[in-house]
């Protein structure tokens, strides 16, 4: 496998545990509106760090003429 697919693999892991952990955490204690929005925020957040990370792999300059 070549290293920038590992190095893919393992970055999406480590997003995949960050956003499991900001939608487990126990932060309703701020308020309702806290509560109702963390895993919306959460899923978000983490839609985007993945498309980067695609988009960061797929166009690096190696592919550049």
């Amino acid at each position: 496998m070549p290293r920038y697919l590992r190095r893919l693999f393992v970055r999406a892991l480590l997003g995949t545990a960050l956003a499991l952990l900001m939608m487990l955490a126990p932060l309703s204690w701020l308020g309702p509106l806290v509560g109702a929005l963390q895993v919306p925020v959460a899923v978000v957040l983490f839609v985007c760090f993945l498309g980067k990370l695609l988009y960061d792999t797929l166009f690096y300059d190696r592919y550049w003429p």
